[in-house]
């Protein structure tokens, strides 16, 4: 079942995601969500060195599809959305 945290931040990424890929929202497939527990506040994503908050952060990993790509983000309870990347294929 998808909570409404994590619709929130399917919503937040695909807006996200439509600008990084030059496309529009509609053609953005939502190919994963899962609950995940990140082991600080970077949320798995490389940040700024020395930011992060060294606590368990709960929140969900979502990957996108758009153009062929699959496009990975990572996710807070509170509404932070990080992009991580474009996923390696095959």
């Amino acid at each position: 079942m998808v909570t409404a945290q994590a619709k929130q931040s399917i919503a937040a990424a695909r807006r996200d995601l439509a600008f990084r890929a030059g496309c529009t929202e509609q053609e953005i497939i939502v190919a994963e969500v899962k609950a995940v527990e990140w082991p600080d506040s970077s949320l798995g994503c490389v940040d700024v060195a020395g930011q992060e908050k060294e606590e368990p952060t709960p929140g969900y990993r979502v990957v996108l599809v758009a153009i062929s790509r699959e496009y990975e983000y990572h996710a807070d309870e509170n509404g932070r959305v990080v992009y991580c990347g474009r996923r390696r294929q095959g």
